[in-house]
């Protein structure tokens, strides 16, 4: 498992050398920083101590599509997770979750980590697959952002590396393929608008929570575009 850790708008130096830190700590070592809002200079390299060359071969670009360009699973993290089940966008799972479900899986994650006073938008939200939240007290639930990637990163790092290797995990590629075909079968069957972005939504969380096999995405695939190409010509052959 590859994990880019991606600072969105850093706004204090220190946290982004407390973050590089940390990634030595538990072995990882891409970081890329998105639009940074403060310099990152020698606060940073300060806090960073022997994580300089992390530091050092960080990555600064404009946007957080440049950042996530290649990566096969995108998972943010928040402090406000859904207080009702009707909000698909805000489902989270906590560190150790995740860590126990993506440990075996061969692939690039990017995992974002938003701004110190603003967290991630609701847009920037909806570009993840999965989205974390660290249990806290709910007198105040929002952590720093260095702890935050602290806490995340040692949950990656404790089930990495005791789990072993499974079935190959289906691709980036193949689960959004799995989705279009099943947000065109929710318009061929009628749905409305604004159901069939929740429905697609919650069909994407729940794809990425199970961490389908590529064997078992390609099952569903071609169900669901049977599925999708059946009800359209029944469609037809009931206006001729």
């Amino acid at each position: 498992m590859h994990v880019r850790v991606i600072l969105v708008e850093p706004e204090h130096e220190g946290n982004v050398g407390s973050v590089a830190r940390a990634m030595k700590n538990f072995g990882f070592d891409e970081l890329w920083i998105v639009n940074p809002k403060t310099e990152i200079g020698s606060q940073a390299k300060a806090y960073a101590s022997h994580a300089f060359d992390i530091l050092q071969g960080s990555r600064v670009v404009r946007t957080i599509d440049e950042a996530l360009e290649d990566c096969n699973q995108v998972v943010g993290t928040t402090a406000i997770s859904g207080r009702r089940s009707s909000n698909v966008l805000r489902t989270t799972l906590s560190p150790g979750e995740y860590a126990r479900l993506i440990g075996s899986v061969e692939e690039r994650v990017g995992l974002l980590f938003g701004r110190e006073s603003l967290g991630l938008s609701n847009e920037e939200l909806d570009k993840c697959d999965l989205l974390i939240t660290i249990p806290a007290s709910k007198e105040y639930r929002t952590l720093n952002v260095a702890m935050a990637c602290t806490i995340m990163l040692y949950e990656l790092h404790k089930h990495i590396h005791h789990v072993e290797k499974t079935a190959q995990r289906s691709d980036f590629r193949t689960n959004s393929r799995l989705v279009e075909y099943f947000e065109r079968l929710a318009n061929v069957v009628g749905t409305p608008h604004h159901r069939r972005k929740l429905a697609v939504r919650a069909f994407r969380n729940l794809i990425s929570r199970g961490l389908l096999t590529k064997r078992e995405a390609l099952l569903l695939m071609g169900i669901v575009r049977r599925a999708c190409s059946r009800t359209r010509e029944r469609s037809e052959s009931r206006t001729r």
